[in-house]
């Protein structure tokens, strides 16, 4: 069984695949690729710089997803097919309050038990 390895990853709202409506997904190349749900594969293929990019889907349509940059400070990525305000639609002002609003969230669950 031979396994595919992926040039880049992105977050795909479930939201999005349920409704069934066609988005498209944007790669970093600036090139899209439209899915239409339920897609065939776990990956797409740019067509602008070919580019195999898998998708990982996330539930609901939660809009972005904390990750952290270089240096390991907090980020936003995006959820691609969500209906939040695309990120590079945002303000500085608006990342940091999401941010802020996040790390508050984090500071009330790290005495969670299991």
């Amino acid at each position: 069984m031979s396994s595919v390895e992926y040039d880049l990853y992105t977050f795909i709202a479930g939201a999005a695949l349920k409704e069934g409506q066609t988005f498209h997904l944007k790669c970093n190349c600036g090139g899209t690729v439209p899915i239409t749900p339920p897609p065939k594969n776990e990956f797409v293929v740019c067509p602008n710089c070919l580019a195999k990019i898998k998708f990982l889907v996330v539930e609901g349509d939660p809009g972005y997803i904390i990750g952290r940059d270089s240096s390991g400070d907090p980020t936003l990525l995006p959820v691609q097919g969500s209906t939040a305000k695309p990120l590079q639609q945002l303000s500085a002002d608006e990342r940091k309050e999401i941010l802020e609003r996040v790390k508050k969230q984090l500071g009330k669950t790290d005495n969670v038990e299991d």
